[in-house]
């Protein structure tokens, strides 16, 4: 019998290649949210002001990608919390 092949949908992700994406991408978005504000004339910090906005929607961004990929993980049928029972021969 042939094996049948894999598409990239039946494929596991890289659960953290997503989270870092999402971090990267929410970094992106903070710093020009950040310019933005700084072009229209408000008062931004500088860069402790930048740092600030760029590290917060950096950690915003990944917790939506963490949230996407356990959505994603779990309809491809993949466990996504940790395994509490421990098997017999732990137990003795």
């Amino acid at each position: 019998m042939a094996k049948a092949k894999t598409t990239a949908s039946q494929r596991p992700q890289n659960r953290w290649l997503v989270l870092l994406a999402g971090m990267v991408l929410g970094f992106m978005w903070g710093t020009l949210m950040w310019g933005l504000v700084t072009v229209l004339g408000q008062n931004s910090g500088g860069v402790k002001g930048w740092l600030y906005i760029a590290v917060s929607m950096a950690m915003i961004g990944a917790g939506v990608a963490a949230i996407f990929g356990a959505f994603g993980a779990r309809a491809q049928g993949q466990r996504i919390g940790p395994k509490i029972r421990r098997s017999r021969k732990d137990a003795e």
